[in-house]
């Protein structure tokens, strides 16, 4: 763990709902992230950068070298722009071609967009990043790689997963792509199974899927979960709906105990954005993407969504998952969470996200450090319910200002 990501962490530990400084906490840290440059500057360091770490137009140089070395091209003006405006790149493409120019192995690509890019893995669901997958792990040129694109089929769209088709996972792609032995068996793979890549996120859809319904079901965690907590409110009968499950979920369903009121009311079409928008307490790249009714509703009908709500859904349905089963199995008012838990829960949600071919938590990561700094705690549910209260009264009193 580096200096960075150890900072963020013992800051997670330090941090407690009972502190009376928990908000400007919290704050502080939201403005401790870095900017994509800084990860950038770690990283050239890493690669042979000894120069003025401040000097932008020698971080840019250096980096042109390498990609003129490597037969790629780069905007200089696109390099200068993230080091002068501290802006998050977020274009695969260019991501890729960072890989080829610095000639990163397949562990190191990985690496580069988990702690730099903060992306997923190479997507083997998608032509073209199945054969750069294929050009990294076999030390092939970006040229190279460019040349079996334009002998591969051509991807068609964004389409959604069918229910009446075998699905090939991204898995058995992946053990495909390191058994071939030369680039003719890649492309001979991809044009027998070209209609395998019309969609994405196969095996994450289908957790999503099997972690949801664990939750929704009649009789499922969410139902249980409240009859538990209220046992005298009439829940028996009532079809719920996403967004008043998402709202158990954030700790946004709960009642006054006293006259029963609900004590959090929600504006807006059933989502949550409307807390988050221009919400000091969650970081912009936490933000983005912030799983909601919408975007779970189109997973389970099947159909396309960004990779980031995906990643982001897996986590969250699969960290309440794991702690309401086991708040469900004990007699306590509130789970407090054993030596063993944190790690098991851990494991247990990046299997989720490796699984699916998404980069394993991190704590550099705004949207992943609030489910790092949630599982520390010694009630870990509840840490995280009450982290998403402040985010709530935060909006709300920050608004009453306005006004």
């Amino acid at each position: 763990m580096g200096e960075y990501t150890s900072f963020l962490s013992a800051r997670g530990c330090s941090i407690s709902p009972e502190d009376d400084d928990y908000r400007q906490k919290l704050l502080e840290v939201a403005q401790a992230f870095r900017t994509f440059d800084a990860a950038l500057d770690e990283f050239i360091v890493q690669k042979g950068y000894s120069d003025d770490i401040t000097d932008i137009n020698s971080k840019v140089k250096f980096i042109q070298e390498k990609f003129e070395r490597a037969g790629i091209a780069i905007e200089t003006r696109i390099l200068s722009g993230w080091f002068k405006n501290h802006t998050q790149a977020d274009k695969r493409e260019i991501a890729i071609k960072f890989c080829f120019a610095f000639q990163l192995t397949l562990e190191e690509t990985q690496d580069f967009f988990r702690r730099i890019y903060l992306q997923r893995n190479l997507d083997c669901h998608n032509v073209q990043e199945a054969i750069y997958y294929y050009c990294i792990s076999n030390h092939l040129t970006y040229s190279e790689a460019q040349a079996l694109i334009a002998q591969a089929p051509v991807q068609n769209g964004k389409g959604g997963i069918s229910k009446e088709k075998d699905i090939l996972y991204t898995g058995t792609i992946i053990k495909e792509l390191d058994r071939f032995q030369n680039p003719e068996e890649l492309l001979l793979f991809l044009d027998e199974n070209r209609e395998q890549f019309g969609y994405n996120n196969a095996t994450a859809k289908k957790y999503i899927n099997e972690l949801w319904r664990r939750i929704s079901e009649n009789g499922g965690l969410a139902y249980q979960e409240m009859c538990r907590r209220y046992p005298d409110r009439n829940i028996l009968d009532k079809q719920r709906s996403v967004w008043n499950i998402y709202r158990q979920i954030f700790g946004l369903l709960d009642y006054d105990s006293v006259d029963g009121t609900k004590l959090f009311s929600t504006k807006g079409d059933r989502t949550i954005q409307p807390l988050l928008k221009a919400n000091s307490l969650i970081h912009p790249l936490a933000r983005k993407a912030f799983p909601d009714r919408q975007g779970l509703e189109a997973i389970i009908q099947g159909n396309w969504q960004s990779d980031e709500v995906v990643r982001k859904t897996i986590i969250l349905l699969s960290f309440y998952r794991f702690w309401t089963e086991l708040f469900l199995k004990d007699s306590a008012p509130e789970y407090a969470a054993r030596p063993d838990d944190v790690r098991r829960c851990i494991a247990s949600m990046n299997r989720f996200l490796v699984d699916a071919g998404y980069p394993e938590l991190y704590e550099g990561n705004p949207y992943d450090w609030i489910f790092i700094f949630a599982v520390q705690d010694e009630y870990p549910l509840e840490a995280f319910r009450f982290f998403m209260r402040e985010v709530y009264l935060n909006k709300e009193e920050s608004c009453g200002e306005q006004q």
